[in-house]
């Protein structure tokens, strides 16, 4: 007689499990901070912009400070919360480093610095290369929104006229720069994001990002835009290198994330997933910058839990190239509509193994539309493959998760 119900087995091994994959130094090659040896500048929310910038007489606001980092510097966030005072970023950062001297945007040692914010904006990282930003806690307040005049607000936008910052809310977004200068190497790491109205970590243009070790959780509830707790989306090629991943995203963790206003664009509740990548073979036109090269890095998603958000717990669409591994992914597909842990939408070149993952009992662990190329390996499994999928890579599945 069998005492342990399957799915217990299955959370015992998501909890005692561990990656040696996604630890392997190799995966960094193309994106590894270097040269960090320069000038060391603080600042704080009792500092003053008039003062040196140095530990006992800091800058004011990260505008400023940011302003003045050259390569080889770092930028040290002492304890205290930092508020926007523009409704378009708390900060914008501009800072571009050089390929042995790059530039950091961290805490300080033992200290938790918070970037509380209404804007559209935490930090609006434009056109940055060659930098870090670590250890810093976001919190966009959107618990402190009214749910329904969120979704009557999402109901009436069309993209025209002022926008309205507390629906938009997206802690770190890394972008292009008003001269078209696109981000590459940069690194996002130990942050811990939550409760932005719009998506917690969301990158477009990128190339030779890595997305580590942050927390993501509660984002991207009452943006129109579809948002997701970590999101890369449309992104560029630096070079063409494919000797190395160029884009990695691993061990986070990605929580509770959802949509609850619909996609404006497409009247649906489309997105709030943990993890996404987006379109990197397509142009959707959204940016309007005439960029349709499809990305040709190769792509890491390694070692991250994702649980209970209301979209897919990784979902892969108009991507290729991707590697998908050792990710532990436990109740997503919260929604209704929602449907796999893990969405395979117009992809090429996929590879799913030593995946664990707990669906619930009416969704699917893996399925998709319009793949091609995708091989699915050495995963435990608590719910089936979609029909349209074949279990051939000694996969393991067991019975859905029932509660």
């Amino acid at each position: 007689m069998n005492l342990i119900p399957r799915v217990a087995l299955v959370y015992t091994f998501v909890l005692c499990s561990f990656s040696v994959f996604g630890n392997d130094p190799a995966q960094l090659a193309g994106i590894r901070e270097k040269g960090l040896d320069g000038h060391v500048y603080y600042v704080s929310p009792a500092g003053d912009d008039s003062a040196a910038g140095s530990k006992e007489s800091p800058f004011g606001t990260i505008q400023y400070a940011a302003k003045q980092l050259k390569p080889g510097n770092t930028l040290l966030l002492r304890e205290g919360v930092y508020r926007n005072t523009d409704s378009t970023a708390l900060a914008f950062v501009h800072c571009q480093g050089e390929k042995d001297r790059w530039i950091r945007i961290a805490n300080a040692p033992g200290e938790n610095p918070v970037l509380e914010f209404d804007s559209q904006r935490g930090l609006a990282m434009q056109g940055v290369r060659y930098l870090v930003l670590e250890g810093i806690e976001f919190d966009g307040k959107s618990r402190e929104l009214d749910e329904e005049e969120a979704i009557a607000y999402g109901k009436n936008f069309d993209n025209k006229g002022d926008r309205d910052p507390r629906y938009f809310g997206v802690g770190v977004r890394v972008e292009a720069d008003e001269s078209g200068n696109y981000p590459h190497h940069v690194i996002v790491r130990n942050c811990r994001i939550h409760h932005t109205a719009g998506g917690g970590i969301a990158l477009a243009r990128s190339d030779y990002v890595l997305i580590e070790a942050n927390e993501v959780f509660e984002t991207s509830y009452y943006s129109p835009w579809g948002e997701s707790g970590i999101s890369i989306w449309e992104s560029s090629n630096h070079d063409n290198r494919r000797d190395v991943y160029r884009t990695i995203v691993r061990n986070n963790v990605c929580y509770r994330n959802d949509n609850k206003v619909k996609f404006w664009m497409m009247g649906t509740y489309s997105d709030g997933n943990g993890i996404i990548l987006d379109a990197l073979r397509t142009n959707q036109d959204i940016l309007g910058d005439g960029y349709d090269e499809p990305y040709s890095g190769r792509i890491l998603i390694a070692n991250n839990t994702c649980f209970e958000n209301g979209g897919r717990g990784i979902n892969l669409y108009e991507s290729d190239s991707m590697d998908v591994v050792e990710n532990k992914l436990i109740r997503n597909a919260q929604r209704d509509g929602m449907k796999y842990e893990i969405e395979i939408g117009a992809v090429k070149g996929c590879l799913i193994e030593d995946n664990v993952i707990v669906s619930k009992a009416d969704k699917q662990s893996i399925g998709g539309y319009h793949y091609e190329d995708i091989r699915i390996e050495g995963n435990l499994l608590s719910g089936a493959l979609d029909n349209g999928l074949e279990n051939s890579g000694d996969n393991y599945v067991v019975g859905a998760d029932t509660h």
